[in-house]
């Protein structure tokens, strides 16, 4: 606002308006997201003193050019470590602003072509570099379409506030009440995207910003484009599921009105394709927005300037959450924080010690490790956040990687054992917890004790280990008097055991293993009439070499169904067989030899059937074949 010749008091407003935004405070959960969603103003003042340098283009280049490029290189790496959402919209927005006035500004044009807009591109190439450097990578794999759709913002989001969340909409009967289980994707699409009383202001700035028309052209270009991402790839009004279908979060695109053509940009463009929370771009035409507004309170007449403060101080407003809610909120919020505290981190910091490296399991995406690491100062595998976990994974050892997401398997205590007397971990925690849903809810729901019952029970009888349970989790650690001695110990445990990265077997299936057609019943999975794959996964790592393939089952009709090893998500095919006719109990449905000629990360084996084919599958082992056999 100061910028832009805005007068003190009206452009603290400005900030208090923006401070308000539903789309930064609702995203408070999502902690660096919603900072960068607030810094968004700071950004673009960045872009705005890029372009558009007080006084005019520079006449001389050299030391004005070097300075201004320099501090839009220093906030584009603020901006990318900050959070990639935010980084988008401002490495997007910034350019499609430089690319309109190089157009209209024919007075700064050279300075905006020559100096400008590379020095945008090379901010955002060299924070792109840095960011890609420090996390090891160039890019990460890109959602599918059926993502961005179910999180594109609807048109009613924009336009009719949820129940809940905004106390005037509420406390007027404005709002309307929506669940995950009417709406594709989830609470957060719908929660902060209300932008009426804001569009409405930024329309009305568009148009009396005429002291400064170009400049107000551009900032309603880059609004538009915010919004227009913001619907993702296919438009729809009032969109629900349909009834009588059970549907999960993602969205068909047979569901959607129509395509917007945006799945160009997110399916081919770099950093887009990474955009999969589409409604977040409604944050760029929120900003564009406001900036409009202020923008009119810099224009000489007090009309224009009071009726802005005015539209600002009504959007201030809208805005506002049920203050008396959102403070009792906060302070449950906090006070969970304390149990937390008292009820998991004391009582682990008497039985985990700093520096040592510790295993939660069964893992699967565990938020709350997050903040157990940081407290308890030790070395976890675990992780929250799914990019966080992808990478962390990629460095887990090999036993690691063999457990189950969020599973309890038949091999669980084996690998447990092999993950101690093998050095991987100086510790296991055998969590009851839902260490995804403890970050966001107190007390955590138990959802692995019963499944870890006969697992400790196991590991207390085997010998080699102490076990400690509470009533939360149970520590596991080797017994003295083998952790001298545990590569002799593991390599015992290992000659017993028929498990990954040398051998794997199924002797039972559950509800670990994964299957699109098939119905689990009694440890085997059983065709349903419906054609698909059976079985896919378990995903594991194996060494190269010449393995037997065994297929355990019955079968009263095969007239289309086959068997084959994969790897590289499907895409390597190793073997491929049809399946024999077979009957009886635990009878054979294929034995084969076949060879991996190289390790593989993710192989997988996957039965297909048909829809008249009638079988059951009770397992499988894949194990180094012996010299000589067949």
């Amino acid at each position: 606002g100061r910028y832009l010749s805005v007068s003190a008091p009206l452009a603290i407003v400005g900030a208090v308006g923006w401070s308000t935004m539903p789309v930064i405070w609702a995203h408070a959960g999502y902690s660096m997201l919603s900072l960068g969603i607030a810094l968004l103003p700071l950004y673009f003042l960045g872009a705005l003193r890029l372009f558009l340098p007080l006084g005019g283009a520079p006449r001389r280049y050299t030391p004005v050019a070097a300075k201004l490029v320099s501090a839009h290189v220093g906030i584009c790496i603020v901006a990318i470590f900050m959070d990639g959402y935010s980084f988008m919209m401002f490495a997007a927005g910034g350019g499609i602003f430089g690319a309109w006035l190089a157009v209209v500004e024919r007075e700064r044009r050279r300075w905006i072509l020559t100096v400008a807009a590379p020095g945008h591109a090379i901010g955002v190439a060299f924070a792109y570099g840095l960011y890609a450097l420090y996390i090891g990578k160039s890019h990460f794999e890109p959602a599918h379409l059926d993502f961005f759709r179910a999180w594109g913002v609807d048109i009613m989001f924009l336009v009719v506030p949820s129940n809940g969340v905004l106390w005037l909409p509420d406390a007027l009967g404005w709002s309307t009440q929506r669940t995950v289980s009417e709406f594709f994707g989830d609470a957060s699409v719908w929660r902060g995207t209300f932008s009426l009383p804001i569009i409405a202001g930024g329309t009305w700035a568009v148009i009396y910003a005429s002291h400064k028309r170009r400049l107000a052209i551009g900032l309603a270009l880059v609004g538009l484009f915010g919004f227009y991402m913001a619907l993702g790839p296919s438009l729809k009004v009032n969109s629900t599921k349909p009834e009588g279908e059970t549907l999960g979060a993602l969205m068909a695109d047979k569901y959607a009105l129509a395509p917007t053509g945006s799945a160009l940009l997110s399916r081919h463009l770099p950093g887009f394709n990474n955009m999969r929370a589409s409604y977040r771009w409604q944050a760029l035409g929120a900003f564009s927005a406001w900036a409009l507004l202020v923008l009119v309170m810099s224009r000489r007449e007090a009309r224009f300037r009071s009726t802005a403060a005015a539209a600002l101080c009504m959007v201030i407003v809208f805005n506002l959450p049920n203050l008396p809610e959102k403070l009792r909120a906060d302070a449950n919020f906090r006070t969970t924080f304390l149990k937390i505290d008292t009820e998991l981190v004391q009582s682990m910091g008497e039985v985990v010690r700093p520096s040592e490296r510790v295993a939660f399991l069964p893992w699967q995406n565990d938020f709350l490790v997050n903040y157990l690491a940081a407290r308890l100062d030790i070395v976890a595998y675990n992780i929250g956040g799914d990019k966080n976990l992808a990478q962390a994974k990629e460095h887990w050892p090999v036993i690691m990687r063999g457990f189950p997401r969020a599973g309890v398997d038949a091999d669980f205590g084996s690998r447990v054992l092999l993950l101690l007397a093998g050095a991987e971990a100086d510790v296991v925690v055998l969590t009851y917890l839902d260490m995804l849903r403890g970050a966001h809810q107190w007390p955590a729901p138990v959802v692995f004790r019963e499944a870890l019952e006969p697992v400790i029970e196991e590991l207390s009888g085997s010998g080699y280990v102490d076990v400690e349970t509470g009533e939360l989790y149970a520590t596991v650690r080797l017994k003295p008097t083998f952790a001298m001695a545990s590569e002799n110990l593991a390599a015992r445990i290992s000659a017993k055991l028929c498990l990954p990265p040398q051998c794997l077997s199924r002797s039972q299936l559950g509800s670990s293993d994964h299957s699109l057609v098939g119905r689990l019943q009694d440890g085997a999975l059983h065709t349903t009439g419906t054609a698909g794959f059976l079985h896919f996964g378990p995903y594991a790592p194996m060494e190269a070499g010449e393995y037997l393939l065994w297929i355990y089952g019955t079968a009263e009709r095969s007239e289309s169904s086959w068997v084959d090893v994969a790897s590289g998500k499907g895409a390597i095919r190793h073997g491929y067989y049809p399946l024999a006719l077979a009957s009886g109990d635990d009878a054979v449905l294929l034995k084969v030899r076949m060879t991996l000629d190289a390790p593989v990360d993710d192989l997988e084996i996957r039965l297909h059937v048909g829809h008249k084919d009638e079988l059951n599958l009770h397992g499988y082992m894949f194990a180094p074949a012996a010299p000589g056999s067949t």
